[in-house]
């Protein structure tokens, strides 16, 4: 229910009084850390065209030149309104979810289609109840495409931003141990990836990862058929007699097409078959997708190669869970380097009961591992440290820093010439600091 009208047309739907335009829809959101219902003045001094609030303690007062609106939650009225643009456009819409490599592969899948279509997408990882949305309403005439990622940690989010986005196309990328303390286990975070399959609209249909074991075993989903992309012969969208070298990955595409990858992690050979797949599926050309898959660049703090004067960082900083530190290890030690191979690894959070579990795994992992050093930052990766020196990783060797001015002073007096560093860790450890001093320090 809501109370209000309308009036007139709005230029757009903004939900920050420093940058809305006059005409425009300002809704106050309410976060973590601010009210958005604290700047509805603001926003009509800027000239907003309407006011959609929810409480009622803080409405705007009544105005001949803007329309007012009570909602019960701006969030989901926000959601409402980008279903309404959504459904405007008879364009597809391609949604990709998964535990890790959803941005990765989002960036991929845009960058493919983009050699025949005019591509609208995400903005770094606005995939929330807030982000989708707004990257929804941005959506104008001149888009033939969009291609949008949806994150969750909480259940029922992906059904959520599902129905709102309508997606014709939906990619899984992988189902792993992520977000554990909200989603339970993993049955838990298979259940709510899955919904985006269930939710998709006509022609639905779902690019699932073969390699992924939780994925594997699916034949359909509400009746409705599967394809299958991977490191696999038997799935529609298969990468074989993959081959390292200095320039990164090549690869052999359906039996058919060698295809080159200009990076050293194994699991973007798989993000790169679920973006060469909708690039099939939607005509691209294949000498086209070849080169766009062979001029991919790694988005910002995902496995992002840094090459600096005296070592190569790996910047790996914006997020982390088991999965996804996993790959970021592998990368590592798969890395050529004229010195040693150190991983800086800070927290992974949002694991609740299992904490002590996967960081204590790691420490073994790490120790049976060709990395020469290893650093831990946090509260739980204590136990990563632990771990690791039990299992048999030369004591000094490793270095636990209860923060990051610790860790900086560390890494200053000990990186040398020819070193290669990892850097990982959980968003809210802010490890980009990390990167940042790496490179004030050339």
């Amino acid at each position: 229910m809501c109370e209000g009208t309308f009036k007139g047309r709005y230029a757009g739907v903004s939900i920050d009084s420093r940058t809305i335009k006059p005409k425009e829809i300002f809704l106050a959101i309410r976060g973590e850390n601010f009210d958005g219902h604290d700047y509805i003045a603001q926003a009509l001094a800027k000239g907003a065209g309407c006011v959609i609030f929810s409480d009622p303690k803080k409405a705007p007062v009544k105005s001949r030149v803007a329309a007012s609106v009570l909602v019960p939650n701006t969030v989901f009225a926000l959601g409402s309104l980008a279903r309404y643009h959504r459904e405007r456009f008879d364009i597809p819409v391609i949604a990709i979810t998964g535990s890790s490599g959803k941005t990765t592969t989002k960036e991929m899948v845009a960058w493919v289609l983009s050699g025949k279509y005019e591509v609208h997408k995400n903005k770094g990882t606005q995939n929330n109840l807030i982000g989708v949305p707004l990257t929804l309403l941005s959506i104008h005439s001149r888009h033939d495409i969009c291609v949008i990622e949806l994150g969750t940690n909480h259940k029922g989010e992906i059904r959520h931003l599902a129905q709102i986005a309508k997606p014709n196309v939906g990619i899984i990328t992988n189902i792993g141990p992520a977000h554990l303390e909200f989603l339970e286990n993993l049955k838990g975070v298979y259940k709510e990836k899955i919904e985006l399959v269930r939710q998709l609209s006509p022609p639905a249909i779902a690019l699932l990862n073969k390699s992924d074991i939780a994925l594997s075993s699916l034949s359909r989903i509400k009746t409705r058929p599967l394809f299958f992309y991977g490191i696999n012969r038997d799935c529609e969208f298969n990468a074989t007699e993959i081959n390292y070298s200095p320039e990164g990955i090549s690869f052999l595409v359906n039996n058919a097409h060698v295809l080159q990858l200009r990076h050293y992690a194994l699991h973007n050979v798989s993000n790169a078959m679920a973006a060469i797949g909708c690039g099939l599926l939607f005509g691209v050309d294949i000498g086209v997708i070849r080169e766009k898959i062979r001029t991919f660049d790694s988005p910002e703090m995902r496995l992002k190669e840094i090459k600096l004067k005296n070592c190569v960082v790996i910047d790996d900083s914006y997020n982390s869970n088991p999965q996804s530190l996993k790959q970021a290890i592998d990368v590592l030690c798969r890395q050529p380097s004229s010195g040693r191979r150190i991983l800086v690894m800070g927290d992974m959070m949002e694991l609740g009961a299992k904490s002590q579990e996967f960081h204590s795994y790691f420490g073994n992992y790490i120790s049976k591992k060709p990395i020469d050093v290893l650093v831990t930052m946090g509260t739980f990766s204590k136990w990563t440290s632990e771990s690791a020196r039990k299992n048999g990783m030369r004591t000094e060797a490793v270095v636990h820093c209860d923060d990051c001015p610790r860790a900086v002073e560390f890494l200053s007096a000990q990186v040398r010439p020819g070193d290669v560093l990892l850097i990982k860790g959980s968003r809210s450890m802010k490890m980009e600091r990390i990167v940042a001093f790496l490179k004030e320090r050339e």
